[in-house]
């Protein structure tokens, strides 16, 4: 039996319409809309788990709730989106734009950050353990610190909120 969604591809303008009808399950995916631009949208609780965006923009757009496990993307516009108490983990957000991103209470466990920005982001109560943080830059990230009890986080030229840059690699276990 499939999944509602699966491996269905799907523009940006067809996804806020059935969400606008009150579809919240999109799992699997496939936004290959490159002109895609889902700017302050209201997608709260939406479930795209292991979904793929291709380009795009989320500028500004609620997501907070969102189940979005695995969701893979690369090069994603996400300034100032809305990711509170939502499930990020596993996702691929390779170079994304997370500037002044709201990830208060965020499960980011085992995401790749690689080369993704977050300038100003709020990461209070977010859960990093297993991240890969290579060339990510938390410049001026707000609640964004090392303590003993995150795991398995990969670091290597790390911009943290200071400025400061872990150079690693360095593997916190």
């Amino acid at each position: 039996m499939d999944m509602v969604g699966s491996g269905e591809e799907i523009t940006g303008e067809e996804l806020l319409r059935r969400y606008k009808k009150g579809e919240r399950d999109f799992p699997l995916i496939n936004l290959y809309d490159e002109k895609c631009i889902l700017q302050e949208a209201d997608l709260k609780g939406i479930n795209m788990v292991a979904g793929y965006f291709l380009g795009g923009s989320f500028y500004k757009t609620n997501l907070s709730e969102a189940c979005l496990i695995g969701f893979d993307s690369n090069c994603l516009g996400l300034e100032e989106a809305n990711f509170s108490n939502a499930n990020l983990s596993r996702a691929c957000l390779w170079s994304s734009i997370l500037d002044d991103a709201d990830l208060s209470r965020c499960n980011l466990e085992g995401a790749n950050l690689r080369n993704a920005h977050l300038w100003n982001a709020n990461l209070f109560n977010a859960s990093l353990d297993g991240a890969v943080l290579a060339n990510t830059d938390f410049t001026n990230a707000k609640h964004f610190e090392i303590h003993r009890y995150m795991t398995g986080i990969l670091f290597w030229n790390t911009i943290m909120p200071d400025g400061s840059v872990l150079e690693g690699p360095i593997y916190i276990n």
